[in-house]
């Protein structure tokens, strides 16, 4: 898979976000996101083109007593622990031909835990992003620790993994993306 344009986006402002109280957009600001491409200069590839923003779920009761679910510019508002985030990556093809074997890699930051990942096609990794696959496929190993009579054993145990493991997301484009196709790749997370 050399020839694949691996995109990797990762979203590190949240941690100053819940580290000094600032919204998401005054840390963006002082912390750029970092997007590394690996194609040829030549690539048809390198014409995909990536926006990310970060939106804030607010949901709030109507005069009426219905439950209304918003979108909030995060330079609006504060981002605290328990807040529902929606990560938005927007790609577009600026170029003149059709791109295929198109990847998107997006880390899900340690102080978010994901939700969901709203293109039922993406693939999640638990494990740092060495390994991908769909949630049901996906276990988690961890350490325990059990005492007998007065020694401390620590034992392995592998457990279904959970949305909340999930440290990568990956979308695997199977269709070509034609010049000027656009699109959403997004994901739910709660602040940690």
């Amino acid at each position: 898979m050399p020839n694949l344009r691996m995109i990797l986006i990762e979203a590190a402002m949240i941690a100053g976000v819940l580290t000094t109280g600032l919204s998401v957009s005054q840390t963006a600001h002082a912390s750029s996101l970092s997007v590394a491409v690996q194609a040829a200069a030549t690539d048809p590839r390198t014409d995909i083109k990536i926006d990310s923003r970060i939106m804030v779920e607010r949901t709030t009761e109507s005069q009426s007593g219905e439950m209304v679910t918003t979108l909030l510019d995060p330079s609006t508002v504060k981002v605290i622990p328990g807040d529902t985030l929606l990560f938005i990556n927007t790609y577009r093809n600026t170029g003149e031909n059709t791109v295929t074997g198109f990847v998107v890699n997006n880390p899900v930051h340690s102080a978010v835990a994901l939700v969901e990942v709203l293109e039922e096609w993406a693939v999640l990794s638990v494990d740092g992003g060495k390994n991908f696959g769909k949630l049901s496929e996906l276990s988690v190993t961890e350490d325990n620790s059990v005492v007998a009579g007065e020694e401390e054993i620590t034992e392995q145990t592998s457990r279904p993994a959970k949305a909340s493991d999930v440290t990568h997301i990956r979308w695997i484009f199977a269709s070509p993306i034609a010049p000027g196709a656009s699109g959403d790749l997004r994901f739910r997370g709660i602040v940690k």
